[in-house]
């Protein structure tokens, strides 16, 4: 299950761009995805650790986490 939850997260970057990680789990829900908050957080440290996301505190208790622009990165 990890693996899918892996490519609906970057599925929803490509079609928004950016997320809070309120969004995602509200996404997740309108879908019918039921994943705990430990499995989602797993999933963005492994893609953020692969260097496809980036997550940033935006608040006490809110991150936005966004996708990483390969072309961006490559050039610099």
């Amino acid at each position: 299950m990890k693996t899918n939850l892996k490519h609906i997260i970057i599925n929803k970057l490509n079609a928004k761009g950016a997320l809070t990680d309120k969004e995602l789990v509200d996404s997740l829900k309108k879908e019918n995805l039921e994943f705990s908050l430990r499995e989602i957080n797993d999933v963005l440290l492994d893609l953020e650790i692969n260097g496809l996301i980036i997550t940033k505190w935006i608040g006490k208790d809110k991150k936005r986490i966004e996708k990483v622009n390969l072309r961006e990165k490559e050039e610099r």
